[in-house]
């Protein structure tokens, strides 16, 4: 009867978008025990996500997913709190509900760097009149990690 008390709480956004996460495999499985864990007692601090895991190597690994989390633009900081479990003043997090960022493959050849550069250049180049300084930015990015 508590996880049904649990499933309540979650927002039907984070459940769409943890479906969508699962299904096409957007995250890692330690990442995904982290979004999970997040999603059913959110929002929360690392500790109490640590605590609500077991995780069994201490609470660096699960600030490290959360972090990862963070940086995929999944879960944000919402403020400092109390912590549940330790007592200290830490940052509580929640989810976006947004899907996670992929990250290209860094172990791409050069050439398959340059090739895409290009190829986004041109693309940005087609629209021109429609692009914004966010589109040129990426661009330049992909060109400056050749």
């Amino acid at each position: 009867m508590a996880n049904k008390r649990i499933e309540m709480n979650i927002r039907q956004t984070s459940i769409n978008c943890y479906n969508e996460i699962k299904r096409d495999g957007l995250l890692s499985k330690r990442r995904l025990e982290t979004f999970v864990a997040i999603m059913k007692i959110a929002p929360c601090t690392a500790s109490e996500v640590q605590h609500s895991i077991n995780y069994h190597n201490g609470g660096r690994d699960c600030m490290k997913r959360i972090s990862e989390l963070r940086d995929r633009g999944v879960v944000y900081e919402v403020r400092t709190r109390k912590c549940r479990i330790t007592g200290k003043n830490v940052i509580e997090w929640d989810l976006t509900d947004k899907l996670p960022i992929d990250f290209k493959n860094p172990n791409k050849s050069k050439k398959q760097k340059q090739n895409e550069a290009l190829e986004s250049l041109r693309e940005l180049y087609k629209n021109k009149d429609n692009s914004k300084v966010e589109d040129w930015k990426i661009v330049a990015d992909l060109i400056k990690s050749i």
